[in-house]
């Protein structure tokens, strides 16, 4: 004796995840061992590329405090379900890479002894120049940011705290600084 799937293919689900996130979509995939739901959701709520039409998404059911079954697909017990698309592979391995680089890059930015400012500095320079050209450069209990191995950056983490050896790079650096602290006073509620 089989168990028969909660969910059939074609179906419309909306689910409430324990964090107040809500998808709600197709059901493409399902698979009651893990309690993983694979549902193509509509793209047009951001997080996606805004030139598709749809994105999927996977849901673990464990993190779900409400599941609700909108229009339900019934088969005929005869009859078996249709065969899900394939998955591209490759682009799901690449937004797995770019995902834990994003990550990582976040983790790397803390540092005990910096500011949150600070730290939200270290990632926007991160974007700017890369992870292995950014670093931060402990002094005691001050924390600097160095950057390209030419420029350092001293708390309090402004304009005028951009220390460097070459013109060039230094005028770039202090421009991205400047730009940072810019944004800051725009919308303080970001750090």
């Amino acid at each position: 004796m089989s168990l028969i799937p909660c969910f059939t293919l074609g179906s419309i689900v909306r689910c409430k995840t324990c964090f107040e996130e809500i998808f709600s979509g197709e059901v493409v995939a399902f698979d009651l061992g893990v309690k993983m739901l694979m549902l193509r959701c509509s793209a047009s709520k951001g997080g996606g590329d805004e030139q598709a039409k749809s994105k999927l998404t996977i849901v673990n059911l464990s993190m779900c405090i409400d599941i609700e079954i909108i229009k339900e697909v019934l088969l005929p017990l005869d009859e078996v379900p249709p065969c899900p698309e394939r998955l591209d592979l490759q682009m799901l391995q690449e937004r797995l890479r770019h995902a834990i680089d994003m990550r990582s890059a976040y983790c790397r930015s803390y540092h005990l002894n910096a500011s949150p400012f600070g730290q939200a500095l270290y990632r926007v320079l991160v974007k700017h120049f890369g992870n292995h050209l950014v670093m931060w450069q402990e002094q005691g209990d001050n924390v600097s940011i160095e950057v390209m191995h030419e420029v350092t950056i001293k708390p309090p983490y402004a304009v005028e705290n951009v220390e460097g050896k070459t013109s060039k790079s230094l005028m770039y650096v202090r421009s991205v600084v400047k730009s940072f602290h810019n944004k800051q006073q725009k919308n303080p509620a970001v750090p």
